[in-house]
């Protein structure tokens, strides 16, 4: 899915975008990716199964293994940002960062997302 249609789809764990017309931040992440032609890892059962648990460090560990820290935000970047509850991911896009507000796909300049950390992939 083009990376403009995934603005304003509603939030629902496990959902991707082309399938469900809803995502996840894992799979809104996956997505832009995708259309950088940049490869990201597949969610599996034991990543959705930890979020269920509330142990929210899979984001985290997840981003280690597919990508190094940086800190430039550009093409290809996913941010891992504090959440409400623990931690979410968003992705940069034309100058900003994709992803959940109010349980929507929104974006948002640089600056006004809690960052944690940024992750580029690995070469």
């Amino acid at each position: 899915m083009k990376t403009t249609l995934l603005l304003g789809l509603p939030y629902r764990l496990g959902a991707t975008p082309d399938e469900h017309k809803a995502a996840d931040c894992v799979s809104l992440s996956r997505e832009v990716l995708k259309n950088y032609g940049i490869k990201s890892p597949v969610p599996t059962r034991d990543w959705y199964r930890r979020l269920r648990k509330k142990d929210y460090e899979v984001f985290r560990d997840e981003l280690k293994r597919w990508g190094t820290l940086t800190t430039t935000a550009n093409i290809g970047v996913v941010a891992l940002c504090k959440a409400e509850k623990g931690y979410a991911l968003a992705v940069y896009w034309e100058g900003g960062w994709l992803s959940f507000v109010d349980r929507t796909v929104r974006w948002n300049p640089e600056k006004e997302l809690e960052v944690l950390e940024l992750y580029c992939p690995m070469k």
